[in-house]
């Protein structure tokens, strides 16, 4: 974890990844990159020339903007790298490029779900970077500061690639020596047959990690999301890992906007991803 980029679009939500971001740097002496992408100004009114200085002139302000936060930054944490990039272009699409070509290995986002029934439990642009990207994504939840994780919880779909999965969270962990919990929720309606299927997982893991103390929880419920939230806040969890792929299951359940007769819920502690090839 050399390489955290923190996109900001001078929000709230923004400021609060990026003081994340600061802690994560320290303790995994990283450097920084302030991120920040907007679309060129083009019009058949202008000419190319005209385009282009009211583009430069968007990218100094823009970069001014970023410098300031550098600045501040660097007032309390002189030895943490910092730079800023202003790039050109939608900005999940430019995300994933520069994360490819710069070998980014964390990105830190803020995300702030919408309001009233309408709810995500991340924003609709922090779930499409998390299923583009090539690297790791943190999603830090407005107001939401660090703190050492103790207890981190992966939830898992039974996929065929939770062991590289759990050897990433593994290998973070070295730095944060937390507790690790491995989740799976199932359907209500098949409560024999998922039992047996957590049975034989429970084993699988065990057997491959023997030498690793991991809590394993088999849950059933109907509202995958929802289930995830309240357990998370009655266990105590301080981050929820879940491996971004998109198929039909809990990243469907968690990360795509649903419409909830009773209550909106939020999400109260940071959502990381890890992508596997």
């Amino acid at each position: 974890m050399k390489k955290i980029l923190v996109p900001t679009d001078f929000s709230i939500s923004a400021d609060y990844a990026i003081h994340y971001a600061v802690e994560l740097a320290k303790l995994f002496d990283a450097s920084i990159v302030l991120y920040h992408s907007f679309i060129p100004f083009e019009s058949g009114f202008y000419s190319i020339s005209e385009s282009d200085r009211e583009n430069l002139e968007t990218e100094r302000n823009l970069t001014n903007r970023l410098d300031k936060i550098k600045s501040h930054i660097l007032k309390s944490n002189n030895k943490i790298p910092v730079s800023v990039y202003v790039d050109r272009g939608p900005k999940s699409i430019q995300i994933t490029k520069f994360c490819k070509k710069n070998k980014i290995d964390l990105i830190v986002m803020g995300t702030k779900g919408a309001s009233g029934l309408q709810e995500a439990i991340v924003g609709s642009f922090t779930a499409d970077v998390m299923t583009k990207v090539p690297c790791f994504v943190m999603a830090i939840p407005q107001k939401c500061k660090f703190i050492m994780p103790k207890k981190l919880t992966y939830v898992s779909d039974y996929g065929r690639k939770d062991i590289r999965i759990i050897q990433s969270i593994l290998d973070l962990n070295s730095f944060f020596k937390a507790k690790i919990n491995i989740m799976h929720i199932d359907d209500i309606n098949n409560a024999n047959e998922s039992a047996r299927e957590f049975n034989k997982y429970k084993i699988k893991i065990g057997n491959h990690f023997s030498e690793i103390p991991l809590s394993f929880q088999h849950i059933e419920g109907e509202e995958v999301a929802k289930k995830i939230l309240d357990l998370t806040l009655i266990d105590k969890t301080d981050i929820l890992v879940i491996s971004p792929i998109k198929k039909e299951g809990i990243w469907n359940h968690l990360f795509h906007k649903s419409i909830t007769k009773t209550i909106a819920y939020h999400i109260h502690i940071p959502v990381l991803t890890i992508p596997v090839k």
